[in-house]
């Protein structure tokens, strides 16, 4: 067997990375936006006292400010990959612990369009999925020369998948909305 069947495509991982950049600039940019929203948000959670709350929600949105940006950086993918699993990590544990105690009534924090979203197993998966993306993404990267198709790929991908989390989201959001409709 080849050693290169054991590399990543830097089409698929810039792919999932540029994607990676946009979700986590889009929940920086709302939880910047509406950070008393952001900080009642966390204080909801009961998982830090009082008086760190508003240091820990702001170094979140600041957290995911500077994630974002670094994915957009081929240079910085290493450490900003890492550090993207690493955030995923912390806010999906907070997710469970929250599950777990029964409180499905908490808005997530997500941000976006699915704002007011509540906790759910489904935000788990999410997460989940966008964890195994990220671990994709540490694969070493294939040495080969990109075409102008491989840059339309690219582009075409990171707006697929954006799209994807997006409608993913809004998805999640509505679920408590559809489930009381029904008779």
């Amino acid at each position: 067997m080849s050693a290169a069947l054991h590399l990543a495509d830097p089409v698929v991982v810039a792919i999932v990375s540029f994607a990676l950049a946009a979700i986590f600039l889009t929940g920086a940019a709302d939880k910047l936006k509406a950070r008393d929203v952001f900080v009642s948000v966390v204080q909801a959670y009961g998982l830090l006292p009082i008086p760190l709350v508003v240091v820990f929600s702001f170094a979140i949105a600041v957290a995911e400010l500077l994630i974002g940006a670094a994915l957009l950086i081929p240079a910085t993918w290493p450490f900003s990959q890492t550090a993207a699993l690493g955030l995923l990590v912390i806010v999906s544990g907070a997710i469970v612990i929250n599950l777990l105690r029964g409180r499905t009534e908490l808005d997530c924090g997500c941000g976006g369009a699915s704002a007011d979203q509540p906790l759910s197993w489904g935000l788990v998966l999410r997460n989940v999925g966008l964890g195994a993306l990220i671990a994709l993404t540490l694969i070493p990267l294939q040495a080969r020369a990109l075409t102008s198709l491989d840059y339309a790929t690219m582009a075409v991908g990171t707006v697929a998948l954006f799209g994807l989390y997006a409608a993913t989201n809004q998805l999640l959001a509505n679920a408590p909305r559809v489930a009381s409709l029904r008779f």
